[in-house]
Formats: C-alpha cells, structure tokens, sequence
C-alpha cells in the first residue's frame, strides 16, 4: 500500500502523552497528511509525498508537541528591560500605562511581529495573547504561522479609556474568529476585575456563551489587591468571578497566586483553568501560586510566560524549569512537580484550556501536525539516556533552551527549521521593532519613579 503524505519525521525519539494521559516515549517516524498526523511509525509499504519529496531527519533529535503558551502580552515590546524593580500595581503606574496611553497600530503590529517570531524559535506553536489592536495580531499570526487565541486588553471604565472597549472585542470576534483556517481565535478579554464593570463581565459570558468562545482574565496576583476586594465587594476575586458567572470550561484566569480553600474548589467545581506565570510572578515579586495544591483539587494549570516586559522573555523551557523548582522550594519537598507535571502543563493542559485538546498538545493520529524538534546533541543535553525513559525528559524540562529548538511545525507547515523562521524576515522584524520602541519613547510620559504613588488601580 502506498500512502501519500505532506511531511514525514523519521527516527525522532517522541515524548508525549497518549489518550489516556499516559507517558509515552519511544523512537519512531510520524507521517503528516493534510496538515494532520496520518501514521506514527513505520509503514508497511510505500509513501509518496503529495507535494514535494519532504524528509526531515530526527536522528539525535526529540519530537515533542507543541509547546502552549496560556498567557502572554505581545508589548509594548518598547519597555522591555526599563519597566524594573517595582511591584505589580507601581510598576504598571509608572510604566505599563503610560506606554499603553501612547501606544498606535503601527506599534502594536511590530509588537505582535516580534513576540510571534521569538516564540516559534522557541518551540512555542500556540498562544493566549492578550494585547491590542487585535486585527494587527490576526495579520501578524496569519503571516508568522503560529496558532493564536487573540484576547484583547479590554475596559469599561473612563479612567482606562486608552485600552480596547467591549464592543471593538466583539466587532473583532465577528470579523476575525476563524481566520487562517481556523488557526487565528478571538475570545473575550478582560483586563482585571478592576478596569471592568459588572456589566462588562455579564456581557462577556453572554458573548462567549453565543459566539462559544472562551474568557480570558487576570486572577489576582497581588496579595494587597486580593485585600482591597475583598473590602469593597465583601468577596475574594474568585468568588467575585463567580458571581459574574465566567467561572466555567473554556475560561482561562492567569496567576491566581492568592487563593484560599474556597476559591480553589471554586475554580476545581467549575472547570475553570488556571495560566500559572512563575518567572512573572517572581520580578514583579507577586508571590508563589498554589499549583499544586489546585492541581491536587483537578484544577487544570497550564504555563504561560507573560509579556516581555515582565518577564524579558518568551520561553516556555525556563517556565517549565521555574515552576517545579519554585514549588520544591515552597513546599521544601524535592519529590513534587515532576517533570512529567509540567511538561502537561506546558503542553496538553495548555491545550485543555484554550479548549483545542482534540485537535493538539499531544501527538496522536488525527491530531493537527503542531510539533517541535530539539536538537539534543548539545553539551548541557549530554548524556542521552533512553532506557526506561532515562534522562531525556527531565533534561528537556530541567536543561533545554530556545536555542535547541531546531524544527517547529504548525498546522502541518514547517515554519522554523535549522532554527531559522521560514516564514518572514527575522531581521526585517527586529528593525522593525526597534524602530517603532524609540518612537514610542519619544512619545511616553514615564512617571517619575522616585515619587509614585503605590495605591492599587481603582482603590485610589
């Protein structure tokens, strides 16, 4: 029998979960078809390539799934390196808003350009990204090639005119939803309990109820927020969201740092998932999240890097290392989140919270081909041990960087190889970039550091 098919990695050493959440490795080829996996293994007979003749060659490499990035903002990329050395709510005072006051499409576009090609390189094929102008983040995914889930920065209130309004996400929602053959989403984005009304939360499940997309928001971060809250509504954030009633599948809240018993089984009742940022909640010293108290309640946790501008960089490879070190650390317990822990969380309960486990985060026939290739013939990957699954995960979540990162293939089209993006022109974008930082520069009214205020947004 002669099967035909698109792409064909052979003799790749694979880790993945299969269907019943087991840990599989083993070396094998899989077979690509129509932007699918067709056949994992060695056929019986003959391939033929429907297009072109294309073989990559996975010897001393790993084939993984895709890495999910559930949390991130594409910018301003313009502050990367200057917004240091404050807590969360000065810090988006003195230089988060500022940058967003003045911040045009055309910024925006480079932003999104950026963040997509240095996540690819990175291994990462799908992302939850919360930022603005969304149509510039759906041009920017259709011509980088990486899987989005676009959920604009979004407010209600006056004081926070300068974000995306509710109705320019749902204008986007109609309009964009679907795009790049399904591999460009638009959800509804929240930006926090506090830049939004009560209305605005109503809406937004009545809009993802109709359009049957997910919510996205931030779960508080701050321990002197939480406090706030709970003082002016006489409820904790997640009891809060409750009540709005988004707490449901398909909807993802980043960090949740600060949580109580109640809110965890909150969360764990309502299949609502958790993005867990632990190199963001490290800089902006936000606390340690209780993963793996939720992950013992079922909650589903997946990893997110933040923005670039506090976190410096989009790299799920550091995520996975921190957020088991971090919980070690915290629980003083060495045995606990294993690599095989957060290699799901970084991988298939990423996808079970952008609610595209069917379709990715494993390698499995009939899943879309959204794979990354490392190369492990590095020094710091050395030695490779296979037998009873040796060393080679847990160097890939305790050792492995970006720059490892050889293929990544999304919707079954190779967009990274050799470790160069195949898809545009990197160093046109860095240019690009770097142009469009200094403008917004020039335009930016930084506070003076020296003499902010520190009250927590909208508890003035």
């Amino acid at each position: 029998m002669t099967e035909i098919c698109d792409l064909v990695i052979k003799n790749g050493y694979c880790i993945s979960f299969d269907s019943k959440l087991r840990l599989v490795t083993k070396r094998t080829s899989i077979y690509i078809s129509n932007n699918k996996i067709s056949h994992i293994g060695e056929l019986k007979g003959e391939y033929r390539a429907s297009k072109a003749d294309v073989k990559i060659e996975a010897s001393g490499k790993i084939v993984i799934p895709g890495l999910v990035n559930l949390h991130m903002h594409s910018g301003p990329v313009a502050i990367r390196g200057l917004a240091e050395g404050l807590p969360l709510f000065p810090w988006l005072q003195t230089y988060v808003d500022p940058a967003h006051r003045v911040l045009t499409e055309k910024d925006a576009y480079a932003d999104y350009m950026l963040s997509y090609v240095e996540m690819v390189k990175s291994g990462i094929t799908s992302v939850l990204d919360m930022y603005r102008f969304g149509y510039r983040g759906v041009e920017a995914a259709e011509k980088v090639g990486i899987r989005t889930t676009i959920a604009p920065y979004v407010s209600d209130l006056p004081e926070y005119s300068f974000l995306e309004k509710p109705s320019d996400n749902y204008r986007l929602l109609k309009e964009k939803n679907g795009s790049a053959n399904g591999r460009v989403r638009i959800w509804i984005g929240l930006e926090h309990i506090v830049y939004c009304s009560e209305e605005a939360f109503v809406k937004a499940r009545e809009y993802a109820d109709k359009y049957k997309v997910g919510i996205h928001t931030h779960g508080e971060e701050s321990k002197q927020m939480r406090k706030q809250i709970k003082i002016k509504y006489g409820l904790y954030p997640i009891q809060l969201f409750g009540r709005y009633g988004i707490l449901k599948r398909g909807t993802v809240l980043a960090h949740c740092v600060w949580l109580n018993e109640t809110e965890m089984n909150l969360l764990s009742k309502t299949n609502t998932s958790v993005a867990h940022c632990p190199t963001s909640n490290m800089k902006l010293a936000s606390g340690i999240a209780p993963i793996i108290e939720l992950l013992d309640k079922g909650v589903n946790v997946g990893l997110g890097t933040d923005g670039v501008k506090e976190n410096n960089r989009l790299d799920m490879f550091q995520e996975m290392k921190i957020s088991s070190l971090l919980q070690k650390v915290r629980h003083l317990n060495a045995s606990i989140m294993t690599p095989e822990q957060v290699f799901f969380m970084a991988t298939l309960g990423g996808a079970r919270a952008l609610m595209l486990e069917r379709e990715t985060g494993t390698i499995e026939i009939g899943k879309k081909a959204d794979l990354v290739i490392v190369d492990y013939r590095r020094p710091h990957l050395t030695p490779v041990i296979e037998r009873n699954r040796g060393n080679i995960l847990a160097n890939l979540v305790f050792s492995a960087q970006p720059s490892d990162v050889n293929t990544v293939i999304v919707d079954g089209s190779v967009i990274v190889r050799n470790s160069k993006v195949m898809t545009v022109n990197e160093q046109e974008i860095i240019s690009l970039a770097n142009k469009r930082a200094m403008e917004l520069l020039e335009r930016v009214d930084f506070r003076d550091v020296s003499s902010k205020k520190t009250e927590c947004h909208g508890f003035s």
